[in-house]
């Protein structure tokens, strides 16, 4: 399953598009809106919606023909009362709380008379049964005991295991435990081309490649003196004659300002480091040790150019985040050119 929520983590919907033509038929997205923009695309397939939904979704669901995850109780009567409505029978996912603490029935209170009455309603029907890792990237111990726990649970059901899809991995768990795989994966941001964690290498080592850069624009270059402050507050102050150059993004467009002073760009295949607050709109980097930057010349931000790269991973790392909040970040960015490579290499 593509998992393509926030409009792909940032990338747009056209990345869905991308992976339709391609013969992919299983997405994942968060919400019902997220389900009937893809559907509005044209997206063939299963869109699961995986985020649950409120009461008076029930009927887009089961008219669209989403196939939610259940958590409770109440979402099967409201999938049971949609489905007579629009005579329709529903199609869900069950999911089990193994350890994370948010959407899913708690193990303990799947009791017999609960799981009889999830599983053998003839309004709607179980497709599949599934948990989510709360600790994939980091936590090796947790991670085994939470499938442990969920193997138990699929062992118990005493349902043919052969009609179900059965799901627990995610990106992280996907590329650590491929022992866990089951029969589906929910792969998000690991199609992108992105490490889950922040180590790059756990997708390079599997040719995994970003689909995304980020780029600017130097649009003016001036030169200060020793002794003068740069930007809002003054965070920076120039030691030396220095040339500074102006670049056309800021925290408007998704750059994080925590990130000033502190992470670098590229430019004519040279790094040069941010200095000074990160604006609205512009940034201003330190081409000083650069040659011949001038207006006009590309900055990138995200991407490689010539022998030097900088990836999501590096700039979550630098903000202390993730790099999923690094590329929902993106979604800011307005001016977007989609480029169509080779499809063996995409």
């Amino acid at each position: 399953m593509a998992v393509v929520k926030a409009t792909c983590y940032g990338h747009g919907v056209e990345v869905a598009e991308l992976l339709s033509s391609f013969g992919l038929r299983d997405f994942g997205v968060s919400s019902v809106e997220e389900g009937c923009e893809l559907k509005k695309k044209g997206i063939a397939g299963n869109i699961y919606i995986l985020g649950g939904f409120l009461p008076w979704e029930a009927e887009i669901i089961v008219e669209e023909r989403f196939i939610p995850v259940v958590s409770s109780l109440r979402d099967i009567e409201c999938l049971e009362e949609a489905s007579k409505k629009r005579e329709k029978k529903a199609i869900f996912h069950l999911k089990v709380d193994t350890g994370m603490g948010r959407l899913g029935f708690l193990l303990q209170d799947l009791k017999p008379d609960i799981l009889e009455t999830v599983t053998r309603n003839s309004f709607v029907r179980m497709d599949g049964v599934m948990t989510h890792f709360g600790s994939a990237e980091s936590d090796t111990m947790y991670t085994r005991w939470q499938f442990e726990l969920f193997s138990r649970f699929l062992n118990g059901l005493g349902l043919d295991r052969k009609n179900l899809l059965c799901h627990c991995c995610n990106s992280a768990g996907f590329l650590r435990f491929p022992e866990m795989h089951l029969n589906m994966s929910r792969i998000g941001i690991a199609l992108l081309g992105v490490s889950p964690n922040l180590e790059a290498n756990l997708v390079t080592q599997r040719g995994l490649k970003p689909v995304a850069q980020l780029k600017a624009m130097v649009k003016y270059t001036k030169n200060l003196p020793p002794g003068f402050r740069v930007g809002y507050g003054g965070t920076f102050t120039t030691c030396r004659d220095t040339k500074i150059a102006v670049v056309s993004i800021g925290y408007a467009q998704g750059i994080f300002r925590n990130l000033s002073n502190r992470m670098e760009v590229l430019v004519r295949k040279r790094r040069a480091r941010v200095v000074g607050a990160i604006s609205m709109d512009q940034l201003m980097i330190d081409v000083t040790d650069i040659p011949g930057v001038q207006e006009g010349d590309q900055v990138v931000l995200i991407g490689r150019d010539g022998e030097e790269e900088i990836r999501v991973e590096d700039l979550a790392r630098l903000s202390e985040t993730i790099p999923h909040e690094i590329l929902c970040s993106l979604k800011k960015v307005k001016a977007r050119v989609l480029v169509n490579g080779d499809r063996s290499s995409t």
